[in-house]
Formats: structure tokens, sequence, C-alpha cells
């Protein structure tokens, strides 16, 4: 077993490159949706995430003898409706959204899920927000604002990006609700059993919606450098990262951990404007700012355990 002080480091290493992994990870799927269609892109880097968290919920039940589809067959109506919201018509928004908008705007704009989880939170009365975190709560939303009206490089309601931003933030809205409706669930259940098996059940709807789009990929320009973005947005970013994040959370704190998941939209932003050409806009640094200002208040006025932030 190993001693505090190296778990500590282990944690914080793994933590950094899970803020890598996410910040880059929009940088990377706009890459691959050069030559691949979205719908068709998110089901092989799903299928990447169930190999990998497959394997290590395998091995984690192999210890303690627990049935691998035991939570289902508990509670089949919840986990069916988180893996309706949360995986199938979240990565379908996702995925669709990112390809009309910018790397930046995207994860600026997917770092509000927080906001809606709250909200929903409150609505299903499992939650109660004090004064201070309801001035974060408005902040934020101000900040999401912000971002989706005026993070284009011309203000045209029928520009891409705008309509990029929009599907985004439904995304936004669509993992904040995941999120509130996973909390009562999570008590009973294992984060990660509840992940992986949420995961396989979207699987055959997405491959559904992936197939009428098959002949729209590019298949000849899949070269290996785009293979192994998929491979990395789907076993990296959205399979280990994962684990590593919910690792920290144990060994480092929520709050800790939290203020590390801070730095992804700024990843996300100075990686476009290197490896994509996106320019940085004045609005997506104020409402990037006003976000990430809302919700550190909300976390410290609310002091909850923090949740992963979106599988994208």
């Amino acid at each position: 077993m190993q001693p505090p002080a190296n778990r500590s480091l282990r944690s914080e290493i793994e933590l950094l490159a899970v803020v890598l992994f996410w910040g880059l990870n929009f940088v990377v799927v706009k890459l691959v949706l050069e030559v691949m269609h979205p719908q068709v892109m998110n089901i092989f880097r799903l299928l990447g995430a169930a190999a990998v968290l497959c394997l290590i919920y395998w091995r984690r039940i192999q210890q303690t003898r627990a049935p691998f589809w035991g939570p289902l067959k508990l509670d089949p109506r919840a986990i069916i409706r988180l893996s309706l919201i949360g995986w199938v018509l979240y990565q379908a928004a996702f995925i669709t959204g990112l390809d009309y908008t910018s790397a930046g705007n995207g994860a600026i704009i997917m770092s509000s899920a927080p906001i809606w989880t709250a909200l929903l939170s409150l609505v299903m009365g499992t939650e109660q927000l004090s004064a201070k975190a309801w001035t974060g709560l408005v902040v934020s939303i101000v900040g999401t604002a912000t971002v989706v009206a005026f993070g284009t490089a011309e203000i045209d309601l029928s520009s891409d990006l705008l309509i990029g931003n929009v599907i985004v933030l439904a995304a936004a809205i669509l993992w904040g609700s995941y999120t509130a409706l996973t909390r009562p669930v999570v008590q009973k259940h294992s984060p990660l059993s509840l992940t992986v098996i949420a995961l396989l059940l979207c699987l055959p709807p997405l491959a559904l919606l992936a197939i009428p789009y098959w002949n729209e990929t590019d298949w000849e320009r899949m070269t290996a450098v785009y293979w192994f973005a998929v491979f990395f947005s789907g076993a990296l970013s959205t399979g280990i990262a994962i684990v590593f994040w919910n690792n920290a959370v144990r060994n480092l704190g929520a709050s800790h951990t939290a203020a590390f998941g801070n730095l992804v939209p700024l990843i996300a932003l100075v990686s476009g404007f290197f490896i994509l050409g996106d320019p940085i806009l004045p609005a997506q640094i104020i409402g990037g700012t006003l976000i990430i200002g809302g919700l550190v208040i909300m976390r410290w006025a609310r002091k909850k355990k923090v949740i992963p932030p979106p599988a994208c």
C-alpha cells in the first residue's frame, strides 16, 4: 500500500493529465471532424471509452464478486434514464454542436454544466442555495450567455458558430441534468458501475444514429494520425480521465480537484489558437472568467462533493 504522500503526488500528476486530456480533446475532436461525420466519430470514440472502462470495471468486480449488470437489475428505470440523458442525447448534442462552433467556445460553454445541475437540484428539492450561491449562479449564467451570444467574430443570428454555441449549451444542460439525476442513484451504486452500464446502453442507439452518415466519412483520409486522435478522444479523454478524476477526488479532496478542472477551458482556448488558428475573442475571455468565477463562488457556498465534469 502506498504512503499518503505518494498517493497524493500520483493523483496530482494524474489530475494534470486529466486537465490536458479534456482541454486538448476539444481540439482533437475538431481535427477528426474534418474527415469524419460527427455521429460516426461518436460511436468510435465511445467504443474506445467503453473498452477501457469495462476492463477496469471487470477487474474491480472480480475482487468483490459483484454481478456485472447488478445495478441495472436493481434500478432499471433510473439507469436507462441516465443513459438516455447523459450519454445518448448529451453525446449526440455535444459532438454536433462542436462540429459547428470553435473548440474554445465549446470548452467554455461546457464548463457551465454545474450551473444547470444546481438549478435542476433546486427544482427537484435535493439541494438548497444560499444567497452567496445564488450570486455565483447568476454570475455564471451571465458568463454563459456572453459566450453563446458574442463568442463569434461577427454577430450573426444565422451563423454556424452561434448555432453551434446553442447546441453545445443544450449539451451542457443535458449533462447538468444527468449529474443532478445521478446523485440519488450513486448513493446505492458506485460511480464506475453507473458510468460503464449507462455507456454500454447508449452504444446501440448511437450506432443506429451513425449508420445513415457512414458514407459521409472520407475514409481514404482516415490515416493513423486521425485514428490515434479518435483513440485519444475516447479511451483517454472519456475513459482513463474519468478514473483519474475520481481517484483525485478521493485522494486530494473535492475542492482541490475542482480547482484543476477550471483550467480546461484555458487549455482548449490556447491549444485551439495554436493548433487550429482559432482567434481568442474578448467575449470568450470575459464570459469564461465570469463562468469560472461564479462556479468558484458556488463551490465555496455549497461545499458539496464535486461531480466529474462532462465526459467529453
